[in-house]
């Protein structure tokens, strides 16, 4: 019998794993960036004009020398961008080897002279988060290998309770499961994560799903879209269920 409860608790013990956050850095090719209302001259060879940009409120402006492909800049308004940033081995005219893709524009406000919010233009209608439920997203692309990848063969869910402080969901293989600190405005961490041990034939992919969780820093919710960032680097996204 003891023999039969030690084998039964030791089988317990290896279905529930922590997942432990990655050593190494993400690198997203997807970036939050904020631009200025206005286009100022820019300093050094080639001037011109500039818009002004940071990829955090809290930053000082600084130039942007690039063109955004996809993106025109209206005078007197004030953007959150999500781009992409694409390696062009061959270069491009200018001499640069990157160049930087408007994938969505996140908000659009008019922006007084003296850099004070007249209105906001609303790009998507957002429903709020309501933090008195648990809210359940699925996942629609994540970072995978350095590169923005769509979940099309890759079912996953995630769900946020406020209330109960935790974070659950599903992927493709296993459950998983761990704690939410909500902190100020759109901030939260995802923490003690830890998932079921099933193999499956996505479970490397699974595997990096898991892995970005606990590199979660902060959301917006566009719509019925859920951006999650590592700093200004998009790592996941999700659409509500």
């Amino acid at each position: 019998m003891k023999v039969k409860l030690l084998i039964c608790l030791s089988a317990i013990f290896l279905c529930f794993t922590p997942t432990k956050s990655p050593k190494l850095k993400i690198k997203s090719p997807y970036r939050k960036l904020f631009v200025g209302a206005k286009t100022v001259d820019c300093t050094g060879e080639g001037k011109g004009k500039c818009m002004m940009v940071k990829n955090s409120p809290e930053k000082n402006w600084e130039y942007f020398y690039d063109q955004i492909e996809g993106f025109k800049h209206e005078q007197g308004y004030e953007y959150q961008l999500l781009i992409e940033i694409v390696d062009v081995p061959e270069g491009l005219e200018d001499g640069s080897f990157v160049k930087y893709v408007l994938k969505k524009v996140i908000s659009k406000r008019a922006m007084e002279s003296n850099n004070i919010a007249t209105s906001i233009i609303p790009v998507t209608p957002t429903p709020p988060i309501n933090k008195s439920r648990a809210t359940e997203w699925v996942l629609t692309d994540f970072i995978y290998k350095n590169n923005g990848l769509e979940a099309k063969d890759f079912e996953a869910t995630l769900t946020m309770d406020f209330a109960q402080k935790k974070v659950f969901g599903q992927g493709p293989c296993n459950r998983y499961f761990g704690t939410l600190r909500d902190l100020d405005k759109n901030r939260v961490r995802f923490e003690n994560i830890g998932s079921t041990k099933s193999a499956c034939n996505l479970t490397e992919k699974e595997k990096a799903f898991f892995e970005l969780l606990p590199l979660t820093r902060n959301y917006v919710i566009e719509g019925n879209r859920m951006f999650v960032y590592h700093g200004s680097e998009l790592i996941l996204a999700f659409k509500r269920r």
